[in-house]
């Protein structure tokens, strides 16, 4: 048997305590990233339920504006070129990112409505997050004018 305090046992041991913070601090590295890596997620979450959001008042936005025009002016003001059709867009443009080009909003209003005096509108808003390949999209359909 060998002692405690016998040099030999003590050389077998140099080193030990280094190589165990060593792995430590790697444990704790690999700790610290992941944590990195969800913060990153919540942040492109957080970013999505922001766009989401934004979209759907947008949406409503323009289908409240319809509610309170004339059914007569309806087309002349959200038709194709329409005044407030295109102050629409240019607001969709300055508020979600990729709001242009092929992800410019659609407003539909061919559809038949209910009754003879009303049509059915739907309103499509599209967005693409930065650096990202997918296009998001928001549709909504309302009933404008008389129902009865």
């Amino acid at each position: 048997m060998t002692a405690p305090n016998n040099p030999t046992s003590r050389n077998r041991q140099a080193g030990v305590a280094l190589l165990e913070s060593l792995i430590a601090m790697l444990i704790f590295s690999f700790g610290i990233l992941g944590l990195i890596g969800i913060l990153g997620q919540s942040i492109r979450a957080t970013n999505d339920a922001r766009y989401r959001a934004e979209a759907a008042n947008l949406a409503n936005a323009v289908i409240g504006e319809m509610w309170s025009t004339a059914p007569a002016t309806l087309d002349t003001n959200f038709g194709t070129g329409g005044t407030k059709l295109t102050a629409w867009r240019t607001q969709v443009a300055s508020l979600l990112p990729s709001a242009t080009g092929a992800n410019v909003p659609l407003v539909d209003l061919t559809q038949a409505g209910l009754s003879s005096q009303s049509r059915s509108v739907v309103v499509t808003v599209f967005w693409q997050l930065p650096g990202e390949a997918a296009r998001h999209q928001f549709l909504i359909t309302a009933q404008i004018g008389k129902n009865t």
